[in-house]
């Protein structure tokens, strides 16, 4: 029996880098929110007190 290789392009893969994962929830609780643009770069905005 011969299988046809399984295409993998129509599926997407997400990849975490745990440096910056780890960065960005160190932010969060400096107090700092971290807004991710579709292009993958990160911006930070500092919250408000209410």
């Amino acid at each position: 029996m011969k299988r046809e290789p399984q295409k993998q392009a129509d599926d997407k893969i997400n990849v975490v880098n745990l440096a910056i994962y780890r960065a960005k929830k160190a932010l969060e609780r400096d107090g700092f929110e971290v807004v991710e643009n579709p292009d993958g770069k990160i911006t930070l905005v500092i919250r408000l007190a209410k």
